[in-house]
């Protein structure tokens, strides 16, 4: 599998006749320092506990992962200035946060918020499970769906793009939300790849969505191009996913599989699979939520070289639908480079082990 080499962010000078590189990890941190401001900015008027639980949720939820610089990587496609797209890389770290939480409580129901200093220090202040899990519910939605606004608000953009910035975050989120709701109902079927990738583009395609319409607007109106920006989001969000699921199932704990969740590749498996092939796959994802036994045969069923084999080549499809997109919407730049690094790099991820 051939990929491009490794580019560099760039960003213009002040001058605005050169540029100059700036590490990843540079503009990581200064995305953190604007989702942090934001934060303090909206809880001006609610010091405390609000603040610090936010503060809280960023420490345990680091975006340090270069795929969240998505938006500045649009910006820059577009031959804009990608620091002009800082708001919609901390709006997407504050979104992510919030999700991450509500997805580890969704795996892991005893999972606890980040607890107050006074908390720490006095045991008998500790919540019980059902005040931790409604204070991390709270927090989550905070720090997805309300504090992100304050972001937008501290920007002065002319006012049509605010309208479209606010607008876009409001659906998108939404969106997302049903993605999420449609993922933890996918136990009861139906088990197609058709709903598969549908459910996948709810979750994880909606908030890349947004992010690269959020960052297209800041260099054009014209409303067919913008679709087709949120289209390309939503594909590298799908390979986001991949990447993701496949991370879950080299941990060792095979967290989709005792979720119950209907990954894309268990969906590919079942339409692949003869009759009575099929029920035997359905009945070990019925039983492998709280069976090993049954969570090692289903897995082990995933791993066999014809499903495998042809997983990766329909991964692979839906990368080069994204590069043939990402070809057409912006000029050869550094910035459409490294998205095509990262597409690369996700589908490396998703089936590496399978090629």
């Amino acid at each position: 599998m051939l990929t491009p080499p490794v580019p560099v962010l760039t960003w213009r000078t002040a001058d605005g006749d050169s540029s100059a590189a700036v590490p990843p990890a540079v503009w990581l941190e200064r995305v953190e320092a604007e989702a942090r401001a934001g934060v303090e900015a909206a809880c001006q008027e609610n010091p405390g506990l609000l603040p610090s639980g936010l503060s809280g949720l960023l420490d345990r939820y680091p975006g340090s992962v270069p795929a969240r610089l998505f938006g500045i990587l649009v910006a820059g496609a577009l031959g804009g200035q990608p620091e002009d797209a800082m708001p919609v890389v901390a709006v997407s770290r504050l979104w992510w946060a919030g999700a991450q939480a509500l997805d580890d409580l969704a795996d892991s129901p005893g999972v606890s918020a980040p607890l107050t200093a006074h908390q720490l220090s006095t045991a008998e202040n500790a919540p019980s499970p059902a005040q931790d899990a409604a204070r991390l519910v709270l927090l989550a939605m905070a720090c997805g769906t309300l504090v992100p606004f304050a972001i937008i608000e501290r920007r002065q953009l002319p006012p049509e793009i605010t309208g479209f910035w606010r607008r876009t975050l409001l659906r998108t989120s939404l969106r997302a939300t049903a993605g999420q709701l449609a993922d933890l109902a996918s136990f009861d079927g139906p088990f197609t790849w058709a709903q598969a990738i549908k459910t996948y583009r709810g979750k994880t395609g909606a908030p890349y969505g947004r992010d690269a319409v959020m960052a297209a607007r800041l260099s054009t109106a014209d409303p067919v191009s913008l679709r087709a920006w949120h289209a390309f989001g939503e594909l590298f969000g799908l390979l986001r996913q991949v990447a993701n699921d496949a991370a879950h199932r080299g941990s060792g704990r095979d967290e989709d599989l005792s979720n119950g969740t209907v990954t894309l590749l268990l969906a590919h498996a079942l339409e692949k699979a003869g009759p009575g092939a099929r029920r035997h796959l359905l009945w070990l994802h019925t039983h492998a939520r709280h069976d090993p036994e049954a969570r090692t045969e289903l897995s082990a069923a995933l791993r066999r070289p014809g499903i495998e084999a042809d997983y990766a080549d329909c991964v692979g499809v839906l990368r080069q639908q994204a590069c043939a997109l990402l070809d057409r919407l912006a000029p050869a730049s550094s910035h459409r480079d490294l998205l095509h690094h990262l597409m690369h790099g996700s589908e490396r991820s998703a089936v590496g082990s399978m090629t």
